[in-house]
């Protein structure tokens, strides 16, 4: 009976004290509302259910608010800003330039060859013509040994055939200093200012060949990529060449010789070449993107340099959310370097890999014994070059996501016929041509940059836990008067005061 008593009186005490505390904390809180709604009995009824009304619209617009808020960051988590500084052109590499003859083979080299033959198998294959090309004999033929790549390398017109003058940065350069050759999808092609083989693959492949002399006046190789950029100890001359100047003269031009009577097939309906300008560590796709020029005339690449950088805040979101990737966040399988080009290239070697078991010689091995396809693949090639994709190569493709930090280049070009009547000799190398010569066969092509600095784009991300904060709270703050020491006063009043409380009993 009397522990009843006890308790009772107790639970009495606690109740007193509770409503005496509660008076007090909606005397005083931060939340103004609740002093009119339950914190002064003596208010009529009709006075508590306006207040009532207004603190639940207010409330429900201060979380609408709230949730839109946070619906945009989900949405929307990264925005994309202009860099408040200039970047000088010299920071970054001159673009690398590959230079296509649109003629696929010399008819000097393949005239001879028979149809039927395994020759004539290839050159067909070259030519980009439809053909059965398994049937062939390899009786008494010249290449009947030979693999594609070396047939490709015997009757292609080769660099320094191809481009017959060189100058940079005002200073003339023999051709084959500058300019190696390199397998693309348009056949053998001649690339300048691409990063060495050294640091741009994994491995070493055979069918990467480099040119670059290697006299003691020759640019030295040395490595470089968007995020970093180049070493900080540099030598005296060296590759990728950075940009110096604006103008021609600071630029590359380059005079190039079609030799038109030696066409025997042309990769579009027409003579001339193809040029593309792109990064140094990018994979080039000539016949997707190749840009035209024409024999007879001279065509000019004005050269604007496009950046795109990032935050380190941006890490934590998600790549899908982002949409892009920072380069150590995804290993390829043959280039040391991510960019969408290079990621996309692996997941079309791996479709052909999955279809013929073989990876056409212009992609990259993305297996150190993969194997290279040849004549015997000839035909299941060209069915998957017209299927495209399948659905793992689209999946593969899917995740190539842009890389977060790229540099491009985007030409503007334009191009002016030669002159009928004479044509003044800018190159000692004109000077022993007839003009009629010069117009069938030749096409001087200059890039060089317009503009000395250039701004960058950069990826931040839109909203960070600071900014949600101050957001979130000022829309709580502005309807409702809700701040974190209302949240402090309710911990007191429900957890600590009736602990204390408890413990003093």
């Amino acid at each position: 009976m009397n522990t009843m008593n006890f308790l009772n009186r107790v639970q009495e005490k606690l109740r007193r004290n509770g409503q005496k505390r509660k008076h007090i904390f909606l005397r005083n809180t931060s939340l103004e509302l609740l002093k009119y709604i339950i914190g002064d009995r003596h208010f009529p009824w009709w006075i508590k259910l306006y207040f009532i009304s207004i603190f639940a619209s207010l409330m429900y617009v201060a979380v609408n608010l709230a949730v839109r808020v946070f619906v945009k960051w989900e949405d929307t988590p990264v925005i994309i800003g202009i860099s408040s500084t200039m970047t000088p052109i010299s920071k970054i590499p001159f673009p690398a330039i590959t230079v296509c003859n649109m003629n696929q083979a010399k008819k000097s080299k393949v005239k001879d060859l028979k149809p039927g033959s395994l020759g004539y198998s290839m050159l067909q294959k070259t030519c980009f013509k439809e053909n059965y090309y398994g049937n062939y004999t390899t009786s008494n033929q010249r290449y009947k040994n030979e693999t594609f790549q070396n047939f490709i390398l015997d009757v292609s017109e080769r660099c320094e055939d191809l481009i017959v003058s060189c100058m940079f940065h005002k200073k003339k350069l023999p051709c084959t200093d500058i300019f190696r050759e390199i397998f693309v999808d348009e056949g053998l092609c001649c690339v300048f200012n691409l990063l060495h083989p050294y640091y741009l693959y994994k491995f070493r492949s055979t069918y990467i060949r480099d040119y670059t002399s290697t006299n003691r006046f020759a640019d030295i190789a040395v490595d470089w990529n968007p995020i970093s950029g180049y070493p900080q100890k540099l030598p005296s001359s060296y590759y990728p060449r950075p940009g110096v100047g604006i103008g021609i003269a600071m630029g590359l031009q380059i005079i190039l010789n079609g030799h038109v009577d030696d066409y025997i097939c042309s990769s579009t309906n027409g003579q001339g070449f193809k040029v593309l300008l792109y990064n140094p560590i990018d994979q080039p796709r000539m016949k997707e993107s190749g840009l035209p020029v024409m024999i007879g005339h001279q065509t000019t690449f004005r050269i604007i340099a496009r950046s795109f950088e990032a935050l380190p805040n941006i890490r934590n979101i998600h790549r899908t959310k982002r949409q892009c990737i920072f380069s150590d966040e995804v290993e390829l399988y043959f280039y040391r370097y991510y960019t969408r080009r290079n990621c996309e290239s692996e997941c079309d070697a791996l479709f052909f890999l999955r279809l013929c078991d073989c990876i056409p010689y212009y992609l990259p091995l993305v297996f150190s014994n993969a194997t290279v396809c040849d004549t015997a693949q000839f035909d299941c090639c060209t069915n998957a070059e017209i299927q495209i994709y399948d659905k793992e190569s689209y999946k593969c493709k899917d995740l190539c996501l842009t890389s977060c930090h790229d540099l491009t280049f985007f030409p503007d070009s334009f191009t002016t016929p030669f002159s009928q009547k004479e044509l003044k000799a800018q190159s000692d190398y004109l000077k022993n041509l007839s003009n009629d010569y010069i117009r069938k066969n030749l096409a001087v092509v200059n890039f060089y940059f317009s503009e000395n600095y250039f701004r960058s784009n950069v990826r931040t991300s839109y909203t960070g836990p600071t900014e949600y904060m101050s957001l979130t709270g000022g829309i709580m703050s502005l309807m409702i008067g809700f701040s974190v020491i209302f949240i402090a006063e309710i911990l007191y009043v429900i957890v600590l005061f009736f602990i204390s409380l408890f413990f003093k009993f």
